[in-house]
């Protein structure tokens, strides 16, 4: 009887003890590597209007992936990623990824979840902001977390005149002159950055004339001198009557993007004679 009572006490020890270790919901899911599409934005690049203010909304674009390894037995597993600020931790967006072949997932099944997802913020929010990916499986025991930064800053760049085709003298000869005027212009954000190209002109004795600022295109528009559209060279076809006084007058050419930053301004003197 005490020999029986002995082994019915080790088999029930060892039932105790295997338990656990055979429970695949005992063990939790884990992530072997997390990314996203983008790690770096600057938003003097996204443009909602055709001024850049500090109070627009913009809307931020990403992809998020990551690599579940499941525990021996464990079926599933929910994989969740959140979008937190700087310096309040509040949350700006949350999203579940999938493995559904959908949705930007490339490939069913393959263990690598992923989600398409934006967040919102003013263009004054910049800083370090965090991507948490993390899973949770059964009973909610929850995988390591990655923890991805994501940089958001201003780094607007100014248009800049590389060139000016302008004549340096003009002869009336008791008519009048059409002269084109065109200038090249570039921008470190895209042509799509520049707001506005324009001249200036003052008259021998200094003052200015009187349909200043005279606004370039680049449009295609041959009325307005332009060649092509779009090709960053901006044109305007201007008039001197034949009662145009003589002398030397000075025009100034500038570019201003859609942050309100200005080129530096470029100076074209043209003489006129009678």
């Amino acid at each position: 009887m005490a020999a029986a009572g002995l082994l019915s006490l080790y088999f029930l020890g060892c039932e105790q003890i295997s338990s656990p270790a055979i429970d695949p919901s005992a063990s939790p899911p884990s992530l072997s590597q997390a990314s996203m599409s983008v790690t770096a934005i600057n938003t003097d690049t996204i443009n909602v209007g055709p001024t850049r203010k500090s109070d627009d909304v913009l809307t931020i674009a990403m992809t998020v992936n990551a690599k579940l390894v499941l525990a021996p037995g464990q079926t599933a597993a929910t994989v969740m990623m959140r979008i937190i600020s700087p310096g309040t931790y509040a949350t700006l967006a949350t999203a579940h990824l999938a493995d559904d072949g959908t949705g930007g997932d490339q490939i069913k099944g393959d263990g690598i979840f992923t989600v398409r997802t934006s967040f919102q913020l003013e263009r004054v929010q910049i800083g370090v902001f965090t991507v948490e990916v993390s899973a949770v499986g059964r009973n909610d025991l929850r995988s390591n977390t990655f923890l991805l930064p994501l940089t958001v800053f201003r780094g607007n760049h100014p248009p800049l005149i590389s060139a000016v085709e302008a004549p340096d003298t003009v002869r009336l000869a008791n008519e009048s002159q059409v002269l084109v005027l065109r200038l090249r212009v570039t921008d470190e954000d895209g042509l799509g950055d520049i707001a506005r190209v324009f001249f200036n002109s003052y008259r021998p004795d200094g003052s200015a004339s009187g349909g200043n600022p005279f606004q370039m295109f680049d449009d295609g528009s041959a009325s307005h001198g332009d060649e092509k559209a779009g090709d960053g060279v901006f044109g305007l076809l201007i008039t001197l009557p034949p009662t145009t006084q003589p002398g030397t007058y000075r025009f100034e050419f500038q570019a201003v993007d859609r942050s309100n930053a200005l080129s530096i301004l470029h100076i074209h003197p043209i003489t006129v004679k009678p």
